[in-house]
């Protein structure tokens, strides 16, 4: 199977995903986060021809990089000229008034890759690994105002901890907090080399040895988590996927992180689910019925091979849903 060119990134459970969607030549898809390109290409390839794929994403450097390496592949380029593959700038929230105001009612599938590309994470410039060396900015995108370095330096030490606790499940987050609030009376922290060196001095050295992860890894999900919003948004995305699904339409949705595998199995389980009436009520009143069929009863895994071949799809779960 053909990857994108030019790109360092490889898409995560590919064949899974885009066989569970079980789409077809003439349909309707969105791709609601193109990231590297690699569903899209695939998803476009399926519904050629006749099909279209629409594809969003936050970051527009994104897009643009992926304009560069459609223009030297022939089924991309054409795509594109024809209008068979739409690309837009704009979060995967609200995909529900981008189809609006494209004219498109409903579609035939829907996928969301949650996961960052390493085209974005190798970028030091855009701050979101402490492994490359570069501003503490974080944001998928950059028209919005939040960044790392503003939670960091302008939150609370509480607000700090809360949201490494909460978003990254990190055990040592209230001493991480008081770490970041004692080091920006001295001086701002504007890097992502001086955070990381924070929180190695914070980490328990006891802990750090024993450790399989960089004391840094949570607090630096936590942050990007924040600063884009992801479980809100994740949120949003999830109701209006489903409400613009046709009757037999599929969304498959792939997670990284434990928080928002655990929103999107609560969100399918609250739409699959009919009556909410009471027990002892003998007939139902409630008049509810399932809005969607899950198709996962457990999440799929990459493979022992996808892993070994690419070890950033080891927390990869994916989810799928038919609308009833």
């Amino acid at each position: 199977m053909k990857y994108m060119e030019g790109t360092r990134h490889i898409p995560v459970l590919l064949q899974e995903a885009v066989d569970l969607l079980r789409v077809s030549p003439g349909a309707t898809v969105v791709d609601a986060t193109l990231g590297g390109g690699g569903h899209t290409r695939e998803l476009l390839r399926r519904v050629l021809p006749g099909g279209r794929v629409i594809a969003f994403d936050a970051d527009r450097d994104a897009i643009e990089r992926f304009r560069e390496r459609a223009q030297s592949d022939t089924m991309l380029k054409q795509a594109l000229a024809d209008g068979s593959l739409m690309l837009e700038h704009k979060n995967y929230a609200s995909v529900g008034e981008a189809l609006e105001q494209l004219g498109i009612g409903s579609v035939d599938a829907m996928l969301a890759d949650l996961g960052f590309s390493s085209d974005q994470i190798e970028a030091g410039e855009r701050g979101f690994s402490f492994l490359q060396s570069g501003p503490l900015d974080m944001r998928l995108d950059q028209e919005t105002e939040l960044t790392a370095e503003k939670i960091v330096n302008t939150f609370s030490p509480e607000d700090i901890e809360r949201i490494l606790r909460e978003y990254g499940d990190e055990r040592e987050s209230r001493r991480i907090a008081r770490a970041i609030g004692a080091a920006r009376e001295e001086q701002p922290i504007t890097t992502t080399d001086a955070l990381r060196t924070i929180i190695e001095h914070a980490y328990p050295k006891s802990k750090r040895y024993r450790m399989k992860i960089h004391p840094a890894t949570k607090t630096f999900q936590a942050l990007r988590i924040a600063v884009n919003q992801e479980f809100e948004r994740l949120d949003a995305f999830l109701a209006a996927a489903i409400e613009r699904l046709k009757q037999g339409g599929r969304l498959a949705v792939i997670t990284f992180h434990s928080g928002e595998d655990g929103l999107v199995k609560r969100r399918f389980k609250e739409q699959a689910r009919g009556c909410v009436c009471p027990p002892e009520f003998p007939l139902c009143r409630c008049g509810r019925t399932p809005r969607i069929r899950i198709l996962t009863k457990k999440p799929l895994l990459p493979s022992e091979q996808e892993i070994r071949d690419n070890p950033r799809s080891r927390s990869a779960k994916l989810r799928g849903i038919e609308k009833l």
